[in-house]
């Protein structure tokens, strides 16, 4: 096994390093073809699920990828208190979701974006 990569509790530790970045890429398709979409983040209030907004008018709409796999991916920009830089990536099934005001001003104001997603991961990678 790489050492670079946790095997242990991927999941569980992708979700704790998920919140020391703002940003990601989301992995989506449309019309059959994949398209990569800058996205922001946040964790759910029960720390289980991700929710995403995807930037600008990258999809026609957020109800064409409700119940679909999409994969998730951010890292880190420095090494922060860890002194390693990482990497993780989250696929599950994503499902639209309309926030509440209070929700949606928990986002990171970049990318800007109007179609919002709540991800269910069932499979995390993380890299150091």
């Amino acid at each position: 096994m790489d050492a670079r990569t946790s095997a242990d509790h991927p999941l569980a530790e992708a979700l704790r390093l998920l919140p020391r970045a703002p940003h990601g890429r989301a992995a989506v398709t449309r019309h059959a073809l994949p398209l990569i979409v800058p996205a922001c983040h946040r964790l759910s209030e029960d720390g289980r699920t991700v929710l995403l907004r995807i930037a600008g008018d990258a999809l026609e709409s957020g109800r064409l990828i409700d119940g679909t796999v999409v994969a998730y991916e951010t890292n880190s920009r420095d090494a922060g208190e860890d002194l390693r830089p990482w990497g993780v990536q989250l696929i599950g099934t994503a499902h639209a979701l309309v926030p509440s005001p209070a929700e949606r001003a928990t986002f990171a104001p970049l990318p800007a974006g109007r179609h919002y997603l709540r991800l269910t991961p069932t499979l995390a990678t993380v890299r150091r």
